[in-house]
């Protein structure tokens, strides 16, 4: 009886997980099903800034112009440093009371805060702690995070796509070798579109934190972007004969 070889390399051993393929999804014949991993660095060359800032007052309206001119206050410095209108993004202001629950009875009212956050989008890294300082200086004195990025992450993406299938390939080449084989056609790539982004974040900066202990240079860290992807592919494989085994149920003759 003719035998059918087949050769299934299940890889993702270092994730802890193992893949299995279903006989419909693979072919009636030898072959190999594996994956591919693929990683990209880039440099960052943006950052998105969030910030908040928050004032409390007696008076709720009084709360929120303080809010509002800290605010203005800031879009102007943000202006002279050539950040434009389309990367500066601020919301509504919200307010809400706030009580004194220390004493037994009934809350008592103690003022009003009003709360205001303001996104911006920045392409010159170089400016990066002078509009963290200026957001102090503004007033707006809660810098919730700093994100790095790039301005054109497709093609990176497009990148590790492409070393996740020539990982595959390499994989697939070398594992065929082994079992003195050949790889056939492909028969199913399987790949779901994703957008794998390791994005570091910049060491940000309080107001809790004085200008005499935070220099410029540590407000923030620049670090490499990693755009990863990964790709499942299965071949059909051109077999040779590996020799006689133990199924053959071959026996010698006799002298």
């Amino acid at each position: 009886m003719k035998k059918r070889l087949t050769a299934v390399a299940l890889l993702g051993a270092s994730l802890g997980w193992l893949t299995s393929v279903s006989a419909e999804t693979t072919p009636n014949a030898p072959y190999l099903s594996t994956s591919g991993q693929g990683q990209v660095q880039a440099q960052p060359d943006m950052a998105t800034i969030v910030i908040e800032v928050n004032a409390t007052h007696a008076q709720a309206s009084q709360a929120k112009k303080q809010v509002d001119s800290r605010v203005a206050r800031y879009f102007d410095f943000l202006h002279q440093q050539g950040v434009t209108d389309k990367d500066i993004n601020a919301a509504n202001v919200t307010t809400h009371a706030e009580y004194d629950y220390s004493q037994r009875g009934k809350p008592k009212l103690t003022g009003y805060q009003a709360s205001r956050s303001v996104n911006v989008t920045l392409h010159q890294l170089a400016k990066l702690n002078t509009l963290l300082d200026g957001a102090l200086a503004a007033g707006l004195n809660d810098i919730r995070s700093v994100s790095m990025g790039v301005d054109h992450p497709e093609q990176y993406q497009q990148q590790a796509r492409q070393a996740a299938i020539n990982d595959a390939i390499t994989k697939a080449k070398g594992l065929a070798s082994g079992f003195n084989a050949s790889l056939g056609s492909v028969w199913s790539i399987n790949y779901q579109t994703q957008r794998n982004v390791t994005l570091p974040m910049a060491r940000m900066m309080s107001a809790q934190a004085s200008a005499a202990d935070t220099t410029p240079d540590q407000t923030y860290q620049q670090q490499k972007l990693d755009f990863n992807d990964n790709v499942e592919v299965v071949f059909t494989l051109n077999t040779r004969s590996l020799g006689a085994t133990p199924d053959d149920h071959t026996q010698p003759k006799s002298p």
